[in-house]
């Protein structure tokens, strides 16, 4: 059911407004992605807030999930310490960007959901959802720093 006139694309089922909620050991998960993969072609992501509840969008655009058995992948991102600038584009970020350098400051990002939540693939959670589920709840198990590799691309010179 989407509002206000939004017509959905043909071929798309019946929606039903679903949220969930993610705990993580027992205690709301905030900022994680949450994707709902089901047996067909219709993904449902959703993003969760300060008490872990996530609205999820099929397709990222229209709101609700249709029926079916879904497996739930969980990410979230942490970090430390403070970011670096951007990559130089002008005389002013390149004197910013080699300061930052040479503070000897440090940045990490890293994943802290554990690595069988991240994929569809190797998730353990499960739900199904149906006409009348309003709400779903998840935890997951276990708290990880695993760091994020740097991943280099080719240097553009001008």
């Amino acid at each position: 059911m989407v509002g206000c006139g939004t017509k959905l694309p043909d071929g798309m089922p019946k929606l039903y407004p679903v949220t969930i909620t993610v705990t993580q050991d027992g205690l709301p998960l905030e900022n994680a992605n949450v994707v709902l993969s089901g047996t067909d072609q219709w993904v449902s992501i959703g993003t969760t807030n300060t008490q872990g509840i996530a609205s999820l969008y099929t397709q990222g655009n229209y709101p609700g999930v249709p029926e079916g058995i879904f497996k739930v992948s969980v990410t979230k991102i942490g970090e430390e310490g403070e970011k670096p600038p951007p990559k130089p584009f002008s005389a002013e970020s390149e004197r910013i960007y080699k300061e930052y350098q040479k503070s000897g400051k440090k940045y990490k990002q890293f994943n802290v959901t554990p690595e069988q939540y991240r994929k569809a693939e190797t998730t353990p959670l499960q739900i199904e959802i149906r006409k009348g589920v309003k709400n779903i709840m998840v935890n997951i198990e276990g708290t990880v720093k695993d760091e994020l590799r740097r991943q280099s691309g080719p240097t553009v010179k001008p």
